[in-house]
């Protein structure tokens, strides 16, 4: 069963291969066969061994997996969580529901996964959920057996600090994490509780530049936040800053342009119906945060509309753009760390893009809940070992070549098993193709040699 699965996962670290394709064209193009010595499976024989990755064994499997990460020295001071959703075919059932799409594709229905990693970003556990359900329900039910983890993690919780986004704020969750461990969290734009977003940039402390060469600037007040008073840090990103104000620049030509054409249009009559409000505000919609710089009103009875742009207001998003609230239960941390902490949930976005991209977890071949929560759970095993090999490289490979996990995702995709035979009589020698510099670095550090056929 172990080997089954390690097939899956190969063939899926290669390309998006179904588990037909998997034991009738990838198994024998891959090293496997010399290195097994065994025939491949029937299809069948690898379903089977899907359907015995029941609740029970997955969750013994993440257990025994997570025991194996922390022998291997892995100290999790900071854990991050966050979820992302997956757009599948076919029709709407079970988990596969439609919903918000973080890629875009609202029409499919989706299958939501929520991710608990390491500050290294290194997968520790996982949830999968209907794409339908909202992010502060996902967190809700999964936050019992989050914080029951925390006590396989350290010996005091207190000495880990959970990372969540501003999508999992509830004041009774909060309430609960506290009384375990820390948190930082992000606060909403209508959770601010004394207009802490309009202190100007000018008057924030720089806190240090980015890898991009982004300033990031930052400051400590105390504000109002989930009943209670706590650390609220204003962080400012120049980068976001530069994305936001391009942002609505483009939603305020789109906004002249919506609130102008309603206005010649509205109450002149034509073919077609008469406007309706829920059809003028799904306009209005499209807008996004521009919509609050436009004064406007519309009356379906007289058929009116009227509009002005408010300066004021288009001052105060610009004013705003690039700035962030989050809030935390440290109160012994300066700005800079609690921003820093935050920040860091870039790693796991980026698991999150690996997986709707070099190693992709759609499509789904499956229609049924159970396959559909194993190939996800077969999908996070892969992500972790990903994620595990990138960490035993990280200093000689990506720190010193530059380069990141998804380059060298491609440059394993390029490694070629070559089976040489001088006559009838000798067995075949197996070596590999020529190396460049960092191929040769990555094989040396993962001893790769010992999977080649006959060697040592």
């Amino acid at each position: 069963p172990a080997q089954r699965l390690l097939m899956i996962l190969g063939a899926r670290y290669e390309r998006p291969a179904s588990k037909l394709d998997t034991v009738a064209d990838w198994y024998k193009k891959s090293v496997l066969p010399p290195l097994w010595k065994c025939n491949v499976p029937h299809v069948n024989t690898v379903y089977e061994t899907m359907d015995s990755l029941t609740p029970d064994v997955r969750e013994r499997i993440e257990e025994r997996l997570r025991a194996r990460l922390f022998d291997r020295g892995l100290e999790p001071k900071r854990l991050v969580w966050d979820t992302t959703n997956f757009y599948t075919y076919g029709e709407v059932a079970g988990l596969r529901q439609r919903g918000r799409s973080k890629d875009g594709k609202h029409k499919y229905p989706l299958v939501g996964m929520g991710i608990l990693t390491s500050r290294e970003d290194i997968p520790l556990a996982q949830v999968v959920f209907p794409g339908n359900r909202q992010d502060v329900r996902v967190f809700e039910s999964a936050l019992p057996s989050l914080l029951k983890l925390l006590e396989e993690v350290a010996e005091d919780p207190k000495d880990i600090t959970l990372i969540f986004d501003r999508g999992c704020n509830d004041e009774d969750l909060i309430r609960v994490i506290e009384e375990m461990t820390h948190c930082v969290g992000k606060l909403k734009r209508n959770q601010d509780p004394a207009e802490l977003l309009r202190i100007p940039v000018d008057e924030l402390e720089h806190l240090y530049t980015s890898e991009r060469d982004y300033e990031v600037r930052g400051e400590v007040r105390e504000g109002e936040a989930f009943g209670k008073s706590r650390p609220i840090t204003v962080m400012w990103h120049e980068g976001t800053a530069a994305k936001k104000e391009k942002r609505l620049e483009r939603y305020k030509e789109k906004a002249f342009e919506v609130c102008e054409d309603l206005e010649e249009r509205v109450g002149k009559g034509g073919p077609g119906p008469d406007f309706t409000a829920k059809g003028v505000q799904r306009k209005m919609d499209s807008l996004h945060e521009v919509e609050k710089a436009i004064d406007w009103s519309f009356d379906e009875e007289s058929q009116s509309f009227t509009w002005e742009f408010e300066k004021d207001e288009w001052e105060r998003l610009l004013d705003e753009a690039g700035k962030s609230l989050l809030f935390t239960s440290h109160r012994d941390w300066g700005a800079e760390r609690i921003v820093r902490a935050y920040t860091g949930k870039w790693r796991i976005e980026r698991s999150f893009r690996l997986l709707k991209g070099p190693i992709p977890a759609r499509p789904f071949f499956h229609w049924e809940d159970d396959r559909i929560r194993e190939h996800c759970f077969l999908m996070f095993l892969l992500l972790v070992i990903h994620r595990f090999l990138m960490e035993e490289i990280r200093e000689p490979v990506l720190e010193e070549f530059k380069i990141g996990g998804e380059g060298v995702h491609k440059l394993l995709k390029e490694f070629h098993l070559v089976a040489g035979k001088l006559s009838d009589d000798g067995k075949p020698d197996f070596s590999v193709e020529e190396r460049g510099t960092i191929e040769d670095v990555i094989f040396n550090e993962w001893r790769l040699e010992r999977f080649i056929p006959g060697a040592g």
